[in-house]
């Protein structure tokens, strides 16, 4: 005979989870998705430039990266439906998106080298570069939606209402993302600082949705990184040595 007080796997953890934590979390991981991809294209534009195939290589990046971590994230929420450990998600990527911009242009730089002279180069560089900087947060950040609607369902029926709205947040989150790093973070901060201001936003969800002091001080030492000026970017140019390089509305015009 089956053991009537095993808990049954189709509904939601006892420990019932506040909805308006799960509505953050899923706004702030939808800006910073749609985010770092637009940050992401404008990172490579130096090197590789801003063609069409490096806006495809990026995009797909994203959809696959995403993909795969839906597919992660629901397999984990399923063995594990804690809300700390749905944090510790968002935390590690929002860690992953801080390191991209003090990584990318030594990396960027070496595949320039390694790529350029190829007829393909400046595709196969690209998709490289995505593939190393981003992917890897961004799966992190396509694992939260399934992981996020496991614990908010509460009851088999009420699946297709709570999903939804909680896509419906996150779109939302999509929506504000890319239209702040377009029009305003980019414009007026620079791409590197983007990527962290995007990182500290995922960070500090983070802490407040686990109420852990130690993943605050994570998210204070993202911040803190904003004080460092980016480095001058763009390609090298043999014989030539960049002394002024400064970012603008029309990318990164070096003074050589």
């Amino acid at each position: 005979m089956a053991d009537s007080a095993a808990p049954d796997p189709r509904v939601a953890p006892a420990v019932p989870v506040p909805f308006w934590r799960l509505r953050t979390i899923a706004f702030s991981v939808g800006a910073a998705s749609l985010g770092a991809e637009i940050a992401a294209a404008r990172l490579l534009a130096p090197y590789f430039g801003a063609s069409t195939i490096i806006w495809a290589n990026t995009i797909a990046t994203v959809l696959v990266a995403l993909s795969v971590g839906y597919a992660v994230g629901g397999r984990l929420a399923d063995r594990r439906a804690d809300l700390t450990g749905l944090c510790a998600i968002v935390l590690a990527a929002a860690v992953l998106l801080a390191i991209v911009p003090f990584v990318s242009d030594p990396f960027l730089r070496e595949a320039v080298k390694a790529l350029g002279a190829l007829s393909v180069g400046g595709f196969l560089g690209s998709l490289a570069a995505v593939l190393v900087l981003v992917a890897v947060p961004v799966l992190l950040l396509g694992m939260v939606a399934p992981y996020a609607n496991r614990l908010a369902v509460g009851r088999v029926s009420d699946t297709g209402t709570v999903t939804g709205r909680l896509y419906s947040i996150s779109t939302a989150g999509s929506l504000v993302g890319t239209f702040l790093a377009a029009l305003l973070l980019i414009p007026l901060i620079g791409t590197h600082r983007t990527f962290l201001v995007f990182a500290a936003v995922l960070a500090v969800t983070a802490a407040f949705g686990a109420g852990s002091w130690r993943f605050l001080l994570v998210a204070l030492v993202i911040v803190a990184l904003m004080a460092i000026p980016p480095a001058a970017v763009g390609a090298d140019v043999a014989g030539a040595r960049v002394i002024y390089s400064t970012e603008t509305e029309y990318q990164y015009p070096p003074v050589r």
